[in-house]
């Protein structure tokens, strides 16, 4: 998870139906659009004109009418010439809650993964030890799975396939001396 959390934002599908049940199309967008711009950056200034850049509304009587509409649903409210919400504001608090809590049992999780006395470290280096002396004893090498005869599908191939064995078993021994 990214640590910022201003790169995203939850949108609760229900509360924001609920919300923009009476609204027009342009109205939802133009109101998510301010909401995401709220989430981001904080206060917006009560300037129509800045509404207007924000929610790309082309007439400041339209960004009248979609403040109005928010602040009564109770997703807006105006304080000393800024534009708030209290809505997103406890939903931020809620998701920066949510990612220390999931930081913090990230945390716990590796620690207990990871984390190791050093009596155990100790121990799992004998251990590697061990298996590393036992595992050539169990398994052939690969000079002796190459110098194992295969199998021949026919009669007429033996004699090559003999043939064959001697000079690898010739070149084998030459160069191990």
């Amino acid at each position: 998870m990214h640590k910022d959390i201003s790169i995203w934002m939850p949108l609760y599908i229900g509360d924001l139906q609920a919300k923009f049940a009476r609204m027009t199309a342009e109205q939802i967008g133009a109101a998510l659009l301010l909401m995401m711009d709220f989430w981001k950056n904080g206060a917006i200034p009560h300037d129509l004109a800045t509404v207007c850049s924000i929610t790309k509304l082309p007439q400041h009587t339209k960004a009248k009418t979609l403040l109005n509409t928010l602040m009564a649903l109770e997703l807006f409210e105006v304080e000393s010439e800024q534009i708030h919400s209290s809505f997103l504001t406890s939903l931020k608090s809620q998701a920066l809650q949510n990612q220390q809590m999931k930081s913090d049992k990230a945390k716990n999780a590796a620690q207990a993964r990871w984390g190791k006395s050093a009596s155990n470290a100790q121990a799992s280096t004998k251990q590697r030890k061990v298996n590393a002396q036992a595992a050539p004893e169990k398994s052939p090498s690969i000079t002796q799975v190459m110098l194992e005869p295969c199998p021949s599908s026919s009669s007429s191939s033996s004699s090559s396939s003999s043939n064959f064995e001697e000079k690898n078993e010739n070149f084998l021994c030459t160069r191990q001396k």
